[in-house]
This record gives C-alpha cells, sequence and structure tokens, in this order.
C-alpha cells in the first residue's frame, strides 16, 4: 500500500464517500510519488486535488468534489461570508487562488477554510467570535450549533473512516474501494 494511498483513504475518505464537501491534509514530498495516479482517477467523479501550501518537504492538499464546492458557494449567505474576506465568488478557481493564497500567508489557517471543507457557515463564525472554548462540542470542528445533529454527523465520520481503513489495511486500494479505476 502506497503512502499516498492510505493517507488518502484516512484524511479524504469521508469526502470520497460523498459525506463531506472536502478534506485537508499533509503529505511527505517522498511519499506523494503516486498522487498524480490518484488525482486522475478520483477526476472521474469530479474530485480534484490542490496543493495549497509547501512547507519544510510538505505538501497541504485540499482534496474536493466539485460539486459540493459550488453548492457551498452557490448559497447567498457564504457568497457575502466569503465577499467580506476578499473573495470573488464568480468561479471556484478564483476562490481556489485566494484560499491558495490565505493559506501560505501565514502560519495558520484562516478561519474561513471551515467553510471550504463543509463546516457549516454558523459553526465557522463561532469560531470566529469565540475560538477559545465556547463551543458545545468539539470534534472534526468546534461545533456552536446543533450539536446533537453534528455528534452523529461526526459520528458517521469515524465509522466511515474506521471501514475504509480496514478495507486498506486488509490490502485493498483505495482506487478499488471507491470504484475509481
Amino acid at each position: 500500500m502506497s503512502g499516498a494511498g492510505y493517507a488518502l483513504g484516512l484524511h479524504c475518505g469521508i469526502t470520497f464517500a460523498g459525506i463531506k464537501a472536502a478534506s485537508l491534509f499533509w503529505l511527505k514530498d517522498e511519499d506523494s510519488g503516486n498522487i498524480n495516479y490518484y488525482r486522475a482517477c478520483f477526476a472521474k467523479k469530479r474530485f480534484r486535488f490542490i496543493v495549497v501550501k509547501r512547507a519544510q518537504g510538505k505538501k497541504l492538499y485540499y482534496v474536493f468534489n466539485e460539486e459540493k464546492l459550488e453548492d457551498i458557494l452557490a448559497d447567498g449567505e457564504n457568497r457575502l461570508f466569503l465577499a467580506s474576506l476578499g473573495y470573488n465568488c464568480c468561479n471556484i478557481e478564483s476562490v481556489l487562488r485566494r484560499l491558495k493564497a490565505r493559506l501560505s500567508a501565514t502560519g495558520d489557517f484562516p478561519h474561513e477554510v471551515g467553510l471550504f471543507l463543509g463546516y457549516p457557515l454558523d459553526d465557522v463564525k463561532g469560531f470566529i467570535a469565540d475560538a477559545k472554548g465556547g463551543e458545545n462540542i468539539g470534534g472534526y470542528w468546534k461545533v456552536y450549533s446543533r450539536p446533537q445533529e453534528k455528534a452523529r454527523l461526526f459520528a458517521r465520520y469515524d465509522d466511515c473512516t474506521r471501514c475504509i481503513c480496514r478495507k486498506l489495511e486488509s490490502g485493498t486500494p483505495i482506487e478499488q474501494i471507491f470504484k475509481v479505476v
């Protein structure tokens, strides 16, 4: 099993399974040899892999479903929020350029990155207003509204990730798990 294949399953499996819009993950340069192969396989199902940051022999990949990102960007409240941060939501490419610039500009993640990962806008705004601990629950992100619903979603993410990792560990390649070959 390749390092890239396992990392994709572990960090992006819930995105490939369709229950999350996108994922971010770091991959060491020495493990990224097969990434173009996986990029081509998953492109058939409208997934894209973009390097959004480089640091210390690693690359940060943003892996997303184009259709789900288009839906996020089509939402009026999301558009207004992103516009207030300097995003031009006229097309995905301009938004990705701005996101990449924001991620590369600082050592920290810009708070709006949550929206690009499919986090609800109310939780993104809640985090911006109170990043020091006013959330109802934590998990894949800090939750400020509808905690029971999000706890169920996080459990679903965990179950899906465990299932994918079991298959990977038993020798099933990620491209077979998601039927992209």
